[in-house]
């Protein structure tokens, strides 16, 4: 048949595909199904094989544009052009930064903290670039927006531009065409080249021994607590005789605590590696006691979709403005790192880094078959010099005053 709009106004769907070609332009027709009517053209390649391709449904283009169309299309094939191969290229060319970022989460694992910290910098210091290319997103754009976002954070612009470095760094071996990524080098890079990045002194607060007993009874349970405050309170203090980060307490489970072994095992870690810490006999009983009254998978659970603590800073915040000691989940984990290193006689470098998780950077580390039970008696060293300070262990003694009716 002739393809114009009288023609098309006629055609209905239909259960079976039907096919229509137009009578002036060999390869150019339409497709019909149940759903769907579309423009297509159809021919053989300079190989001989045939390609089929779609341009376009019938409420999108008129006849004489989808004609126009499909003459280039036949034209580039009758020149042995892979109009097909080409249409992919141009679609990896063009991928955008959205569509990057969300391919790299999901082959990147990531905790849920650093997930948040992710979407943050597409949500405020991206949200115009999200749907650019990534071809199209230069040195200078990225340059002038670095230099745009230290204005009012250094540390969230060197937090922000490191994510979209990585970015970067993934869609070189992702998007790849003729052999070759579309981006050559990660402009990212001027940066470094120009000694951009911003120096922003590691933080070194911490809570001071002569600290703890204030920080300690300022975990303590007052009846105007919400269950939130109160879960966020026994989080603080687990992460003070454990020395972990926050999320991994926020993500841990009950079959993680073994109460025979007395061990806590942490799957959610920052360098992805299973760590297992032997519990005080202190902690222990507070876990025992905090069981009792807690039916969640989670030992700090939460009335959210995870189901666990997160997203703790406002009530972390409101914590220390009344127990009167400025503190960050993180801050407490130093404090932990630092009691262990200064006031724990025998711990070495070795042990420390065993305590904290943190990754080992010596090749003699990965010959020494580490044993989780060497770290009970520093853990247990430590537990009882936090309790110490806080008034609830007596120095002379091994009397440990009960405050679980208090803090549970």
């Amino acid at each position: 048949m002739k393809i114009n709009k009288s023609n098309i106004d006629k055609l209905k769907f239909t259960d079976k595909e039907e096919f229509y070609w137009d009578d002036d332009l060999k390869g150019f027709g339409i497709k019909v199904t149940k759903k769907k009517i579309s423009y297509i053209i159809q021919a053989r390649n300079d190989r001989g094989k045939t390609i089929r391709k779609k341009i376009g449904q019938i409420n999108v283009f008129t006849p004489e544009e989808a004609r126009r169309i499909a003459k280039k299309y036949l034209g580039d094939l009758a020149q042995g052009i892979d109009i097909t191969t080409r249409e992919k290229e141009e679609k990896t060319k063009s991928i955008t930064l959205q569509q990057a970022y969300e391919e790299y989460i999901k082959i990147k694992t990531i905790t849920e903290s650093t997930k948040i910290k992710y979407e943050r910098s597409m949500r405020l210091c991206f949200k115009d670039w999200a749907n650019k290319a990534l071809t199209n997103i230069s040195r200078e754009m990225i340059e002038n927006r670095f230099l745009d976002t230290s204005k009012s954070s250094k540390s969230i612009a060197n937090s922000d531009f490191r994510f979209l470095r990585a970015v970067f760094n993934f869609a070189m071996e992702k998007y790849i065409v003729n052999g070759e990524p579309i981006i050559p080098s990660n402009p990212c890079n001027r940066l470094k080249a120009f000694k951009l990045w911003n120096k922003v002194p590691r933080r070194q607060s911490y809570i001071h021994p002569s600290q703890i007993k204030t920080f300690f009874f300022g975990l303590q349970h007052h009846e105007q607590d919400t269950e939130n405050v109160k879960t966020v309170k026994n989080q603080c203090l687990f992460i003070l005789f454990t020395g972990c980060r926050d999320q991994e307490a926020g993500t841990l489970k009950w079959c993680n605590i073994d109460f025979k072994l007395n061990t806590i095992t942490f799957e959610h870690t920052k360098n992805h590696k299973e760590h297992i810490l032997p519990m005080g006999e202190y902690l222990r009983e507070f876990l025992l006691k905090l069981k009792e009254n807690n039916d969640s998978i989670y030992v700090f659970p939460a009335q959210n979709k995870s189901g666990h603590v997160e997203n703790q800073r406002k009530t972390v915040q409101h914590i220390a403005e009344n127990s009167g000691i400025k503190f960050s989940l993180h801050d407490i984990r130093r404090t932990f790192a630092s009691i262990a290193n200064n006031h724990i006689a025998g711990i070495t470098n070795f042990t420390l880094k065993k305590l904290l998780n943190h990754s080992e950077d010596d090749v003699t580390a990965g010959y020494i078959q580490f044993e989780t039970e060497t770290l009970r008696k520093p853990m247990q060293l430590i537990e009882d010099y936090i309790l110490k300070q806080a008034g609830v262990k007596e120095n002379e003694t091994n009397n440990v005053v009960n405050i679980f009716n208090k803090i549970v």
